[in-house]
């Protein structure tokens, strides 16, 4: 009696023991991404409930964000390991308070997927007609941060833009309602105008990347001391993530999905439409299809970086100091099917 007793505390000891060594195996970090959930947010939620972060032996928290520039605010302070925001906010903030405080590891959107949206009775069908009209946008997001890039390409004086501060939230609503003129927003918002009972055709859509801005998008940011002091932890962040975003590509419906276990009230049909714009509009682009998820061309990144110091007036930041190849899988683990 005594003798079996004593090899079941050996063996609860000795399993402890390994079950310690193991949680202690599996950082745990924190992700803020940058909106409230819906589908092109989803492969992230995806990537931590079906195990993508965990086989790739990390755990990961999944929290909301409020804007690019929130963000990155919040990873610069360490109050997050990590964010998913526009790179545009992460260089402008570099060049304001000095770069080594946030930098990219993996870049998510090939493009920009930022876009002017008016409703074609308000007159205004290119950029120039955009001068003394309405807009409404939400002060930290990264379409209104970097409507000066357009503006200045487009020989816009931003000042004759008659700016109407908004909540995301009611952003769309208000374009639908008349009250405004147009919006900044990205590509998703469209799938939300199309839900309020706004066809495609009653609407200007201006891209910035057909306006001259060919610029870098979304990507996953860390700051450079967390990643000097946990490269594993950040290559295991990326390698999960980038399996979600290539499996949310191939069949969006699962990304959906775990964005409705995680928000409960999600119309599906709406946050699918969302996730099959961002990633036919900024994510799966030519270059994407033939380097694969998250190539960088370090000349088109120098270019994004140079115009947005040039429109701020900001000191131009080496590629170095805002993009970091080091923490990616292998090219062939990128590669789309």
């Amino acid at each position: 009696m005594i003798r079996s007793f004593v090899r079941a505390a050996v063996a609860t000891l000795a399993l402890g023991i390994v079950s310690s060594a193991s949680n202690a195996q599996t950082p745990s970090v924190k992700l803020m991404v940058d909106f409230a959930f819906q589908g092109q947010q989803s492969p992230f939620l995806l990537a931590a409930q079906d195990g993508h972060f965990s086989r790739a032996g990390v755990s990961v928290t999944v929290d909301r964000g409020y804007g690019s520039a929130d963000v990155v605010t919040k990873v610069a302070s360490g109050a997050y390991d990590f964010g998913f925001a526009d790179i545009g906010s992460l260089i402008a903030f570099s060049g304001r308070q000095g770069a080594g405080k946030v930098v990219s590891v993996f870049q998510i959107y090939d493009v920009a997927p930022i876009v002017i949206v008016a409703r074609k009775k308000s007159g205004i069908s290119k950029p120039a007609d955009l001068a003394g009209k309405k807009i409404a946008s939400p002060p930290g997001t990264g379409s209104r941060l970097m409507f000066p890039l357009f503006a200045a390409a487009n020989k816009i004086d931003p000042a004759s833009i008659n700016w109407v501060d908004v909540t995301p939230q009611l952003r769309e609503t208000l374009l639908a309602q008349g009250s405004v003129d147009g919006i900044t927003a990205l590509i998703t918002d469209l799938a939300g105008l199309g839900h309020l009972g706004i066809p495609e055709q009653d609407l200007t859509v201006m891209r910035f990347g057909d306006f001259g801005l060919d610029l870098y998008g979304h990507s996953i940011l860390t700051s450079p001391e967390f990643a000097a002091k946990n490269p594993d932890t950040v290559k295991k962040v990326v390698k999960g993530a980038a399996e979600a975003w290539k499996a949310a590509i191939a069949n969006p419906a699962v990304s959906v999905a775990a964005l409705k276990k995680r928000e409960p009230l999600t119309d599906e049909a709406l946050d699918r439409a969302r996730l099959e714009l961002v990633i036919k509009n900024a994510v799966v682009t030519d270059r994407v299809k033939k380097d694969g998820l998250g190539a960088v061309d370090e000349a088109r990144m120098k270019e994004t970086i140079g115009v947005i110091a040039k429109t701020f007036n900001l000191p131009v930041l080496e590629v170095s100091a805002v993009y970091r190849p080091d923490f990616k899988p292998p090219s062939a683990e990128l590669k789309l099917p």
